[in-house]
């Protein structure tokens, strides 16, 4: 692959994929596209020489693998490993804020810089498990506001005189993003205002009832070839998107003569202890 080719398709990739979740997904439908075959931990496998599989975990971990026709156990097995989480900020479980302005209370994910989240065009994305009162199933989802929804402002210099020497950041009380005016209470329902979203972007008629999320906050900006001589890359989550990208690409290049796997697991951020 040409690089000019591979650098268009990893920025798509990048953009796509705001959360693990949203990264799996999109490398499952890279995989299928190119006949990997999906398998299930719960299945007894029968692999062939030469074929091509992947499973999942948790929505969030994939591993894929060519199965080689070589018999050599000296050749060994070609692996890349990655992992499809990044630091990020974490919606609370009850992330309700309610002031003036509609809030939500965030976890710092990972080893977070925290100061360049401050006076970002931020979204919402993540995967949403939901009751169909309609049918009275059970279903879960992945949502992508897919536009700026929320702020962390800074304040103005003149409120803040020391923001340029000794700023520090409390994760608890300094970076509660705002969301909109507190006009209606009844606005001020998070898992609401997710059900609403899940309607909108998967056509769901109304009676969806939020269970549970896990949904992160990312900045809208889209990634970019910087510089003078597009020397550099600047984007989000290139720790570890881009390992994960560059071992999809070299996988679905790969022949069938030697045994070829490519691991991207998550939690990788937090000691990867339940990934």
């Amino acid at each position: 692959m040409q690089l000019e080719s591979f650098n268009s398709q990893l920025l798509d990739f990048l953009s796509a994929s705001p959360t693990p979740f949203h990264a799996v997904d999109n490398m499952v439908a890279t995989l299928v596209k190119n006949g990997f075959e999906p398998l299930s931990e719960a299945d007894a496998w029968s692999l062939e020489p030469g074929g091509r599989y992947f499973l999942t975990r948790n929505g969030s971990s994939l591993i894929a693998f060519v199965v080689g026709r070589s018999t050599d156990i000296a050749a060994g097995i070609r692996m890349v490993g990655a992992h499809t989480d990044s630091p990020t900020l974490m919606v609370k479980p009850k992330p309700e804020k309610v002031q003036d302005y509609f809030q939500l209370g965030v976890e710092v994910y990972g080893g977070a810089l925290l100061n360049p989240w401050f006076d970002r065009d931020l979204s919402l994305a993540g995967r949403v498990v939901y009751r169909d009162t309609n049918r009275d199933t059970l279903d879960k989802c992945l949502v992508n506001f897919a536009r700026p929804v929320a702020c962390i402002p800074s304040l103005a210099i003149h409120l803040d005189r020391e923001a340029n020497k000794t700023r520090s950041v409390n994760p608890q009380t300094d970076i509660l993003p705002i969301l909109f005016n507190n006009r209606d209470e009844s606005e001020s329902d998070f898992r609401k205002l997710l059900a609403e979203q899940v309607s909108i972007q998967h056509g769901i008629a109304n009676g969806i009832e939020v269970l549970e999320y896990e949904m992160c906050l990312y900045d809208t900006h889209a990634p970019a070839i910087v510089g003078l001589y597009d020397d550099f890359i600047a984007s989000a989550r290139l720790d570890n998107l881009l390992s994960c990208f560059s071992g999809l690409q070299a996988l679905l290049d790969v022949n069938s003569e030697h045994t070829c796997v490519l691991i991207c697991t998550d939690h990788e951020e937090v000691g990867s202890a339940s990934a």
